[in-house]
């Protein structure tokens, strides 16, 4: 089930779900996502405000939609996020985890210090990469 603009349930239409990444929602008031196409065809979540028990469930179901939408190498922009508490952690797994089952990868984009320093506590660098370019804009994973 998706979600629609209000961040409210959104039924599926007819057997298959749509194929289009998802718009702009708010979640439990406090998280803010939205997923652009790049004209090179790669997919960008971009998350502003808080992932924790109250918006988690709702953003993994958001991330899996953009990933179901677009296959291939999906940045999650996470410049914005001012809070990520252990059920935010734990969605951003399976987000992960749900992008290598469908073919797909992951990678964290601007990710704050307090994030990093709990991915690197619980080890979870290799699941949750970082997306680093260089000089000349290559994409690189830190």
């Amino acid at each position: 089930m998706g979600y629609s603009a209000s961040g409210t349930a959104a039924s599926e239409v007819g057997p298959a779900r749509q194929q289009q990444p998802p718009g702009t929602v708010r979640l439990a008031d406090m998280l803010t996502l939205s997923c652009h196409i790049s004209q090179t065809g790669q997919a960008t979540v971009t998350f502003a405000g808080e992932l924790d028990a109250a918006s988690a469930d709702q953003a993994c179901e958001y991330v899996r939609d953009a990933i179901d939408a677009h296959p291939g190498q999906v940045l999650l922009d996470m410049a914005g996020l001012s809070f990520c508490d252990a059920r935010g952690l734990g969605a951003l797994v399976r987000m992960s985890r749900h992008a290598g089952q469908a073919g797909s990868s992951l990678h964290l984009v601007a990710p704050p210090p307090r994030l990093m320093k709990i991915i690197r506590l619980t080890g979870l660098q290799d699941t949750l990469p970082v997306h680093c370019e260089d000089q000349a804009g290559h994409a690189q994973v830190a």
